[in-house]
């Protein structure tokens, strides 16, 4: 199917720890990011990301993924020449991330990333103040190439124990309950007490959480995040396609395979 082309910045996206919200544009096919100018000083984290104004075609790439794709092995999965990039925007202080990586990432990793169609690529964005030490969590953790073992206690951590509210909003004591996860004292005590079992070592963890590469890391991550139009977590990327929120896996596998059958090169 063709797909209407976007400038940046009108992409609209919602998505917070009691709303789940998928916007695509314009009728049910999502729009693209123009990627063309959009670039970021590997030697200066920080800088801030400003958009294009062109693109080189009218259909998904790899190539307009180019800009924005991460550096670091460490917060990657998946065959860097699979035809399919995406790039995910999310934290470990995000509940709607925690519930994607448990009720979605598992089969994603096993139909797209297992199988080399899909390359994930992980940037850390607090989507509100409280986020923040969940974001640092996991640029601190991927210094030490463990980003994607601590995803695998972070994660279901800051989901919680109970199931994704799709037909409600949270409840104070279940709201509560969610910002106590996400603050940094509790974070932290967590981390620490399964650093062993993964192999992180704590006390450059927390050096490196605390440290101005780290903080520098995820101010860049998100201004990369706003260029894009992104307000909120989970969003992505794929080969160009913007979309935000939480999706179930019919509906990642849906984008994913629409995405694929419309990209060029």
């Amino acid at each position: 199917m063709p797909l209407p082309r976007l400038l940046l910045p009108g992409v609209a996206v919602v998505a917070a720890a009691g709303l789940v919200a998928v916007t695509f544009l314009t009728g049910d096919d999502p729009g693209l990011v123009d990627t063309s100018d959009m670039a970021v000083d590997a030697s200066s984290p920080g800088t801030e990301v400003t958009p294009g104004t062109a693109a080189p075609a009218d259909a998904p790439s790899t190539g307009r993924m180019a800009p924005i794709r991460v550096a670091d092995e460490a917060m990657a999965v998946g065959d860097p020449d699979a035809p399919l990039v995406m790039v995910a925007f999310e934290s470990y202080g995000c509940g709607w991330c925690g519930h994607f990586h448990n009720l979605t990432m598992p089969q994603v990793m096993d139909e797209w990333v297992d199988t080399g169609r899909l390359r994930l690529e992980s940037r850390m964005m607090p989507y509100e103040e409280r986020a923040l030490p969940g974001a640092k969590a996991g640029a601190a953790a991927g210094l030490q190439g463990k980003y994607w073992e601590l995803s695998e206690y972070l994660y279901p951590y800051i989901a919680g124990s109970g199931e994704p509210l799709f037909d409600r909003e949270p409840t104070e004591e279940e709201m509560a309950a969610y910002h106590e996860r996400q603050a940094e004292p509790q974070m932290l005590a967590y981390i620490e007490s399964i650093a062993d079992e993964i192999g992180l070592d704590y006390a450059r963890f927390l050096a490196d959480y605390r440290s101005v590469e780290v903080n520098a890391s995820v101010d860049t991550d998100t201004q990369m995040a706003y260029a894009i139009g992104f307000t909120g977590t989970p969003a992505f990327v794929v080969n160009g396609v913007p979309v935000g929120g939480f999706l179930s896996y019919d509906r990642m596998n849906d984008l994913l395979t629409n995405v694929l059958a419309d990209s060029v090169g």
